[in-house]
């Protein structure tokens, strides 16, 4: 298997596209009640995020991770929005992918 190196510069731009959709005060909130972490494993390290007490791994699992924290999640941001609520998530996803 191999890593994907990515400079800062291309970080900065893959999280830019997030920039005028997303919500300041629900991405704190993922901060903290989603924590994240790394395992390394034989293959190489894997980043994770810890969703309702079970590791997930990020690795090819966006979608559904995007999906699942928005059913957590949406009853408590409605006034957000659907599509605000999962483009915030989905720059928290973003934003530990690197």
């Amino acid at each position: 298997m191999f890593m994907i190196v990515i400079t800062e510069e291309e970080k900065k731009q893959i999280l830019s596209k997030y920039n005028d959709d997303t919500s300041d005060s629900l991405l704190t909130y993922l901060k903290r009640h989603f924590p994240t972490g790394e395992v390394q494993t034989p293959f190489g390290k894997k980043k994770y995020l810890v969703i309702d007490d079970k590791v997930r791994f990020l690795e090819d699992n966006k979608k559904y991770l995007v999906n699942k924290i928005s059913d957590m999640v949406t009853s408590e941001w409605i006034s957000l929005g659907d599509k605000l609520i999962r483009r915030t998530i989905k720059k928290y996803i973003d934003g530990i992918s690197f």
